[in-house]
């Protein structure tokens, strides 16, 4: 009865309502940002769905899954192109990858799930060694190591893209390769104990980059995950990309270098045939 007594003035109830909406809504924001990120660190909730996947207008923008997923991770030594596979991974799903890491500079420029290892990411970057506690599942990437311990040796004393003066390889290269051997053996060894996981190899994708796709396709799609092939091969490289070196490859490999690299690759090469079916010949190039 009271009802037809009541003056709703529109003038000055919709902005009070308007105004409600947007702190509810920024609340959660907020909210929403505190449960993602393990260290509740400030960042753009809007840059979690800025970035566009590729020029195809059918590919979403790279955001966090609205699901939990299982803990997938993306292990590889480092130097093995992580970061690459990375991008394709987001093109390809449209979701975030992880890292148990925080770099700045990858959370900043096209991989806003950096520094997140929950299910809220299609995968999750880590060079630690196996632990049967953490992942579900795991992609294994690995690449020819004279290529990797090149790759890491110029992140080491510069970045992503950039490459070291001559007076660092004089001063540090040896040793550097010395101590990588055994740690690259033990990072491989230690993950092919995982029940349920794929390998994928580097080079392979850089020869026929499309099939080693719809291998990772399959993969995640056991665990639900859907793909869509042409969204990675829309804007395949990425924005991390580093140029060639010009310094001829017997000045990093000497000739007594690449007998150990051989026997090295040659234990790999082994352990690899045991665990895995059809991947060995794939190591065979890398003798030197």
């Amino acid at each position: 009865m009271y009802m037809r007594h009541l003056h709703i003035n529109p003038r000055t109830t919709v902005p009070v309502i308007f105004g409600v909406l947007l702190t509810v809504m920024a609340m959660g924001q907020i909210f929403t940002v505190k449960v993602f990120h393990r260290n509740s660190r400030p960042f753009s909730t809007y840059f979690l769905t800025s970035n566009q996947n590729g020029s195809e207008k059918r590919c979403p923008g790279v955001r966090l899954s609205p699901r939990i997923l299982p803990h997938i991770a993306l292990a590889s030594y480092p130097g093995s192109g992580n970061t690459w596979t990375r991008h394709l991974l987001q093109q390809l799903t449209g979701i975030a990858t992880g890292s148990v890491y925080t770099d700045e500079d990858l959370r900043l420029n096209g991989f806003p799930g950096e520094s997140l290892s929950n299910g809220f990411v299609v995968a999750v970057k880590t060079h630690e060694l196996y632990d049967e506690t953490l992942y579900d599942r795991a992609i294994l990437l690995i690449r020819n190591p004279y290529e990797t311990f090149l790759s890491l040796f110029k992140f080491v004393h510069t970045n992503h893209t950039g490459a070291p003066s001559i007076e660092k390889y004089v001063t540090g290269w040896t040793m550097f390769v010395a101590k990588g051997i055994d740690k690259y053996i033990q990072f491989y060894t230690s993950w092919m104990k995982h029940v349920d996981v794929l390998p994928i190899f580097y080079d392979m994708m850089k020869q026929n980059l499309t099939h080693e796709l719809h291998r990772i396709k399959d993969f995640l799609a056991k665990s639900g995950i859907k793909g869509d092939i042409r969204c990675a091969l829309a804007e395949p490289s990425g924005s991390h990309k580093r140029k060639k070196s010009l310094i001829p490859f017997d000045f990093f490999y000497s000739s007594g270098k690449r007998t150990t690299m051989n026997l090295m690759i040659k234990q790999i090469r082994n352990a690899f045939k045991k665990r895995f079916r059809n991947v060995t010949e794939k190591m065979e190039t890398w003798l030197l």
